[in-house]
């Protein structure tokens, strides 16, 4: 081999090996066009037949392949390169185009784009056992998640969740093809996940084995080949049974607010212009308060399961509500969150129920009832209930005794009860007219006082990015038979009306963030951060970002006319910098 030569193999074995690449395997280089010639190579012993490339998902739609072709190669099997060797979630899809639009210059009118992230759902899409467990990552929560393999976790979680990557499914040359694109576009990524900083593992594991030489990036692509494949039992049995969901008609709704508590009301839904598409009208009303809305809407039906819709209330601009649920296999029930906020920071829980002719009680007003008192009512939410409903239709369970029924209507009653002095402690069961749901819970005392969440992130903005922000609320509890805090007898008395305060949580010496970072409602825990700096008021003209504390405080009723100790609870709260990376311009249309 002359100078040259070994010269121009020495620079391309050093390059693979940057690539994270290996030689193993493979035949030397080329020598480049002109060099010198090579005397031939005796011919290498035969090797072990390589492992046939595994086979994609065919896409004879047409319009799929007009849009996509241009870019995509479709063989003779009708597999469509890159695209027919991956399934994902109806956001993933769209993802995908809003990166070919915005990276490769892909033209595509938006009625076609939506077409195009239909079609690829519904049949390069996800079981429902399959998308279950991401579901947060389409319903934008923020959670505390912990996934099972550390090196996938620490390869993909440094630059966004593993919710998008758990709702993938791809051959393992995708996996592949995925960590080269990642190489192609952000290449500072081998040096801040996908390669091991410092030297090797000397060491043996602890049962003995030779240290694991592998760099973090092939230990992740390894396992997520394993763990999310492109074809799966569970995928092969959905996609043989899967139709349209048959949605229309009344459908009962029971959900949450945090910061406002329970909402309860009905749905109607109406077939659109195709089977997976339907109309909406929403009455809903939130227990604690009375208020009463009324949201029309629709909604799309992608891969036989997930709902993702839209809805507002009309003549109210700032309304507007992103739905993502999941209807069951029975088509009974239908679950998930509709948000909203620049960051979907803001939403609720919801869940659809199918109505039918029989009366159906959703829940109450009042969440707990003090033993020994009298005279309290509240009001019962419902479907369905009878119009003759008495006293003895409504049961508490012992020791709750109903004195009066009134105001009745189908959706709403307000009842009268006493509560015995010795009536046990905790949760009841509601029945009325024969229908069951969790009922007020039965209390001595008010303990505790809990702040939910335990921390949130809200984020500065207004001038140039928006804001992101934070809503807390307050729980009481009863410590429960045992008498001690935080154990799992402890009863949940739901919200009660606190007054909301910051508090400094210090970080730094000197920490000023509490001047800066922005301001809390006292009466509704809702948390709005400042603009985005920097601020030449502060200290180094900083930005208005830092912790605080949410202080809670609320003081409970006087009983025996004995003053009640004020309680007090707190969460941390972390105001930070706007996102300022986004594939998709905030409140762009979905």
């Amino acid at each position: 081999m002359t100078g040259f030569t070994q010269l121009v193999t020495a620079v391309v074995v050093l390059w693979m090996m940057a690539a994270g690449t290996s030689m193993v395997g493979q035949q030397p280089p080329t020598p480049p066009t002109g060099s010198p010639a090579q005397p031939a190579a005796p011919a290498p012993p035969s090797a072990a037949p390589q492992a046939k490339a595994e086979e994609g998902i065919p896409i004879p739609d047409a319009v799929v392949q007009k849009a996509c072709a241009p870019c995509h190669a479709v063989d003779d099997k009708q597999q469509i390169s890159r695209i027919s060797f991956r399934r994902n979630t109806p956001e993933g899809w769209e993802q995908t185009i809003r990166r070919m639009v915005a990276l490769n210059g892909l033209r595509i009118e938006p009625a076609t784009a939506r077409e195009v992230v239909k079609y690829l759902s519904d049949h390069l899409g996800l079981a429902p056992e399959e998308a279950r467990p991401a579901a947060w990552e389409a319903e934008r929560r923020i959670i505390d998640y912990k996934y099972e393999n550390a090196d996938a976790e620490r390869t993909c979680n440094v630059c966004h969740s593993m919710g998008r990557v758990i709702s993938q499914r791809r051959t393992r040359d995708e996996w592949n093809l995925l960590i080269a694109m990642h190489r192609g576009w952000y290449p500072l990524v081998d040096n801040q996940a996908f390669r091991r900083p410092g030297p090797p593992p000397r060491d043996p594991s602890a049962d003995g084995r030779p240290p694991d030489l592998r760099q973090p990036v092939e230990k992740a692509v390894d396992h997520l080949a394993r763990a999310f494949p492109l074809k799966t039992p569970a995928w092969s049995a959905w996609s043989a049974t899967m139709r349209p969901a048959r949605l229309e008609g009344a459908w009962a709704l029971s959900g949450t607010e945090i910061g406002k508590g329970p909402v309860y009301g009905h749905v109607e839904l109406k077939a659109g212009s195709t089977p997976d598409q339907f109309t909406s009208t929403t009455t809903l009303v939130y227990a604690r308060t009375g208020e009463r809305v009324t949201r029309t809407g629709q909604a799309i039906i992608y891969t036989g399961f997930q709902w993702r819709g839209r809805s507002s209330v009309a003549g109210d601009d700032d309304s507007d509500l992103r739905e993502v649920m999941f209807v069951d296999r029975d088509w009974r029930a239908i679950e998930g969150r509709w948000f909203t906020g620049a960051y979907d920071e803001i939403g609720l829980d919801v869940r659809l129920d199918r109505m039918g002719r029989e009366p159906r009680v959703l829940g109450t007003e009042r969440s707990a009832l003090r033993a020994g008192s009298t005279g309290q009512s509240f009001r019962i939410y419902g479907v369905n209930l009878p119009s003759a409903l008495q006293a003895a239709d409504v049961d508490l369970g012992p020791g709750v005794t109903v004195t009066s029924v009134a105001n009745v209507a189908s959706d709403q009653a307000t009842i009268t009860v006493d509560v015995a002095a010795n009536a046990a402690a905790g949760t009841r069961d509601l029945f009325v007219a024969g229908s069951r749901v969790n009922g007020p819970a039965i209390y001595d005392s008010i303990d505790a006082l809990k702040v939910t969440p335990t921390w949130a992130m809200a984020r500065v903005g207004g001038v140039a990015f928006p804001k992101a922000f934070a809503q807390f609320e307050a729980r009481a509890f009863d410590n429960g038979p045992d008498n001690r805090p935080d154990t799992p007898d402890d009863i949940d008395l739901g919200l009660v009306p606190v007054t909301w305060s910051l508090e400094e949580f210090a970080a730094t010496y000197d920490d000023d963030d509490i001047k800066f970072v922005g301001t809390i409602d006292p009466k509704t825990g809702l948390f709005t951060p400042n603009v985005d700096g920097p601020n030449p008021a502060r200290t180094g003209s900083r930005n208005n970002i830092g912790d605080v504390y949410a202080v809670a405080t609320y003081t409970p009723e006087a009983v025996d006319g004995k003053p009640a100790t004020a309680l007090r609870a707190r969460a941390h709260l972390l105001v930070t910098v706007p996102l300022y990376m986004f594939w998709e311009e905030p409140g762009a249309p979905r």
